[in-house]
């Protein structure tokens, strides 16, 4: 049925033409948007008025985590451990301009497909509370609330599936893929730093913080119901 699914998907050219049919232990609770302008296929996730893709991008060039990410007009994405293999599995990461096609602007477009963006930290945080967190905690740093990261990780009840990608760090080296999932807002802020959310395999909360913007994150792409 899900191989029916995104086959129609793709002749019919538009968001969510068909769902996937629930596994043994998995509700039916995704649905499938397809990009024009080049077919592939991205699971979605609605929470609240939120619709999000449910993978991690994987688009662009392979380079050398030794190498920075560049205003080129090329995409470029880092593999974990420098192999492609792991971008299939967890998706490209990426630096934050890189990532933001190198504009500074919240909620910006970046490297997403054409109506959706990267979220800011503003509207992370619309998910967190969605999902339970009180908004003093939303508002906090480092872990907050008490159970929202478990319901986004890969074996939560969200479907955000939040995989574990780990990161490249600023010196080229790669750390924690498998128990940890970084993910760039668009909120930049000062000194080379932008906002992030972090997600354990275990900790029940959801990490908030600034990082350097030449570390390697993963990226997710939203949009609202109310645009599609």
């Amino acid at each position: 049925m899900l191989f029916s699914c995104i086959i129609m998907a793709i002749i019919l050219f538009h968001a969510a033409a068909c769902s996937k049919g629930p596994l043994a232990d998995e509700p039916d609770i995704y649905g499938y948007w397809v990009d024009p302008a080049d077919g592939t296929v991205y699971r979605t996730i609605q929470l609240g008025n939120q619709l999000w893709m449910a993978d991690n991008l994987n688009l662009g060039e392979m380079i050398d985590a030794g190498k920075e990410q560049l205003d080129n007009g090329i995409i470029e994405k880092y593999c974990y451990d420098n192999n492609p293999e792991m971008c299939d599995k967890y998706g490209g990461l990426y630096q934050w301009g890189e990532a933001m096609r190198w504009d500074t602007t919240d909620s910006s477009r970046g490297i997403c497909p054409e109506g959706w963006h990267i979220p800011s930290d503003g509207e992370w945080k619309l998910l967190e509370i969605y999902l339970g967190m009180p908004r003093e905690a939303a508002d906090d740093i480092l872990w907050r609330g008490h159970f929202q990261g478990a319901m986004l990780r890969p074996d939560g009840n969200t479907g955000f599936d939040a995989l574990l990608a780990g990161n490249r760090y600023f010196n080229g080296h790669f750390h924690q893929a498998g128990s940890t999932g970084y993910f760039w807002t668009s909120t930049s802020s000062p000194g080379g730093h932008a906002w992030r959310r972090g997600v354990n395999v275990t900790e029940n909360g959801i990490y908030r913080s600034v990082n350097l913007k030449t570390f390697g994150f993963s990226v997710r792409c939203m949009k609202y119901q109310d645009n599609l």
